[in-house]
């Protein structure tokens, strides 16, 4: 579909779309008309986001856009919250019971008359909304006498949605500025909405800041206090130790072989680790690697208790680690080792490829393991035998001076902890002091409207009608786009493969039925359609008389195609051209020929037929003295059983004798099997196939079967085609 054919579609509804835009323009005259005036109101802070620097790595400072962008969205959400809107609904609510005389909202006769304003004690309601405003509580939904109170504000209409849709709070493009703008009926209100949302938003975001620091900062003065006390008890660990030597300072008497049997140890000690840490990640690997050769048989319960097992283990190591300073290697290992056990127990629906690759990655690092425990093997007799050297030179003990080098670094470790607790500590408590909202400025004050806004009705009408213009082209491409019908001679062709005898463009029968039309010679535009319609008869006329055939099938895939009408038309047009037609309706399901010329002769009462004789007393009348017709009642039958009688071959050769022309209407094919009955009759067949219809399967599967006479086929005669779609 190209363009010029959707500007066709736009084109025939013209008269739809401009009647829509037109009411449309008149909705919308209608609605400002009549709508009450508005006043609007504007206040605007500055906030002072955008002075906010950021430190970048090349020690310059700039604004930090993002933070503000991110600032200013959080303060627009606060600003529309319950709490902050509600606050101010109350106030309203307040002021109208307290000053009916100075109302914001005025009640209707209406309104005041209703039972349920009746029903409405002034003074409860005023104390309870009173309390609400001094302890900054909302009303709760979940309270039978607040839900009632909710009520009287949505019947004064200050309720939360009420001023919410006529709230508009943004940020100034590229600038410190917040604007909150409100509309209503009354220029008093909007001049104290605008204000008043300004004090209720500072009152709530400084107590939701305020509770949020002090939050944080129990939370750290927790952990500060339990840190404290770690550090403390080190500490008493750490001198009571020294006291135990005699000495408050172990290592100004430590000697020179102490010294060096020390930093031996030591190093024995961290060779022991790593061997025992290659032999255990060797016995693991081992483990693994039978659990991964078996193939995991295990069952998905077994590998769930696995997994609790392995977690509750690592956990221990993690709580271990952590009594010894988290300077323990060979414990950092077995955790992680632990964890990728943990990984690989609850992955145990991998793939088979996945499995190899895991068993030669285990294979690889067990060769791995076995070569670094061998290397630290080595250097443990190493030092062995270098401490058993220096051990024979002091008899000194350096087990106490290690023992106080290492409760000395967990001290020092524990003790940079606290350090870093207590930072936060004071920047937490400098937050608290701090109010976030100092750099918020009222830079406007919102003013009472001396006029209520444009309606710039004139304005708004046009727009209504240029966009339900365009929502109406849209709809009707989109409908169009999505339909499955043919529409146009080239997308039949496309789908049905099929050759196209002649195109019928749709017409109007109701107020001027098809043979008239034929017969008439109307002109001007207003019979446009009228005569594109006679010229296409006519081409197909023009095909019967070069065809040297007489008998021609009217058939079709589906039901109210347009056979009738097309061999209406077709009959009248030959008429036109002198010649002598027969029509024969043989479509017993539905006769519309028959009832259309009002046939008096039935082919179910044709019985003893002299072949021989002149056949044209045996065929009925129509009003054209050369067009006659043979009728046929309706019922559920084919012609092979209507027809028993009856040797149709003769018949029609006796008529092709007295008539230039027979034609016949058959059945459609879809639902019936009459044309195919019928076909062996005839020298000529045409399918009639409606535009406004889609191509299914069995509209293929019949259209394959019409494909298939060859010489018999004449063609598609696709009817109802739009007359602008017909060269399409």
């Amino acid at each position: 579909m190209d363009l010029l054919y959707f500007l066709r579609i736009l084109y025939r509804r013209k008269w739809l779309i401009i009647a829509l835009s037109g009411l449309a323009a008149i909705a919308a005259f209608a609605f400002l008309f009549n709508k009450k005036p508005v006043f609007e109101s504007l206040a605007q802070y500055s906030t002072g986001f955008t002075a906010e620097k950021v430190r970048l790595t090349d020690g310059t400072t700039e604004a930090d856009l993002n933070g503000a962008e991110v600032k200013f969205n959080n303060v627009i959400e606060t600003f529309k919250s319950p709490q902050v809107v509600g606050m101010i609904s109350y106030k309203l609510m307040l002021h109208d019971l307290q000053h009916p005389e100075n109302a914001y909202h005025k009640l209707t006769v209406k309104e005041t008359g209703s039972s349920f304003y009746r029903s409405m004690n002034r003074d409860s309601l005023i104390l309870k909304l009173q309390k609400k405003v001094t302890k900054n509580e909302l009303l709760s939904s979940d309270n039978e006498d607040d839900r009632k109170t909710l009520e009287y504000l949505k019947f004064y209409q200050y309720d939360y949605f009420n001023l919410l849709k006529n709230l508009v709070i943004s940020r100034v493009e590229r600038t410190d500025y917040l604007d909150i703008l409100y509309s209503s009926e009354h220029p008093e209100l909007s001049a104290t909405v605008v204000n008043a949302m300004g004090d209720e938003f500072l009152n709530y975001y400084r107590t939701l800041n305020g509770r949020r620091a002090e939050e944080n900062a129990t939370r750290i003065k927790d952990a500060m206090d339990a840190q404290q006390n770690k550090v403390d008890t080190l500490n008493q660990k750490l001198i009571a130790e020294k006291t135990r030597q005699g000495t408050v300072d172990a290592t100004s008497a430590a000697t020179s072989a102490m010294e060096t049997v020390k930093s031996l140890e030591s190093s024995l000690a961290e060779e022991k680790s790593k061997y025992n840490e290659h032999f255990n990640r060797i016995a693991y690997l081992k483990d693994k690697l039978n659990t991964l050769q078996a193939g995991g048989t295990t069952v998905t319960t077994t590998n769930n208790d696995e997994v609790i097992r392995l977690t509750n283990k690592k956990n221990d190591l993690v709580a271990e680690l952590a009594r010894k300073g988290n300077n323990d290697a060979a414990l950092l290992q077995q955790i992680n080792d632990i964890r990728s056990e943990i990984i690989l127990k609850s992955k145990s629906g991998s793939s088979v490829a996945k499995a190899t690759e895991n068993i030669d990655a285990v294979k690889n690092s067990i060769n791995e393991e076995t070569a670094l425990m061998n290397a630290a093997s080595t250097t443990i007799d190493q030092y062995n035998a270098s401490i058993r050297k220096y051990t024979g030179i002091t008899n000194s003990n350096p087990g106490s001076d290690i023992k106080i080098g290492i409760l000395q670094n967990t001290s020092d470790m524990e003790s940079k902890q606290l350090a870093n607790l207590k930072d936060k500590y004071s920047q937490v408590q400098g937050l608290m002091r701090d109010d976030p909202t100092s750099n918020f400025i009222q830079t406007r004050v919102g003013q009472p409207a001396v006029e209520p806004e444009s309606k710039k009705i004139f304005v708004k009408m046009a727009l209504a009608g240029i966009s339900v213009f365009f929502l109406a082209a849209v709809f009707f491409i989109f409908v169009e786009i999505f339909d499955s019908s043919v529409k146009t001679p080239a997308i039949f062709s496309k789908q049905s493969k099929l050759k196209i005898a002649n195109i019928l463009n749709k017409v109007d029968l109701k107020k001027t039925p098809v043979t008239e039309m034929v017969v008439q010679d109307n002109e001007g535009k207003k019979f446009l359609q009228q005569a594109v319609f006679k010229n296409n008869i006519r081409k197909l006329r023009y095909e019967l008389l070069n065809s040297g055939k007489q008998v021609f099938l009217f058939t079709s895939t589906q039901k109210k195609s347009g056979k009738t009408t097309s061999i209406e038309a077709l009959a009248t047009s030959l008429l036109l051209s002198k010649k002598k037609v027969l029509i024969i309706d043989l479509n017993f399901t539905n006769n519309s020929l028959t009832q259309n010329l009002n046939a008096d002769v039935f082919i179910q009462d044709l019985t003893n037929i002299n072949y021989n004789a002149p056949l044209t007393k045996i065929t009925g009348s129509t009003l054209y003295d050369d067009l006659k017709i043979i009728g046929c009642r309706e019922g559920n039958i084919t012609p092979s059983e209507a027809l028993y009688n009856v040797d149709m071959a003769a018949l029609l050769e006796g008529f092709k004798k007295e008539f230039d022309f027979i034609l016949i209407e058959g059945a459609s094919l879809n639902y019936y099997a009459d044309s195919k009955e019928l076909i062996q009759y005839a020298q000529g067949v045409f399918t009639v196939f409606a535009a406004d219809a889609s191509i299914s399967q069995v509209d293929t599967d019949s259209m394959k079967f019409i494909a298939d006479l060859r010489e018999k086929n004449h063609g598609v005669i696709l009817n109802k085609v739009f007359t602008e779609n017909i060269n399409s």
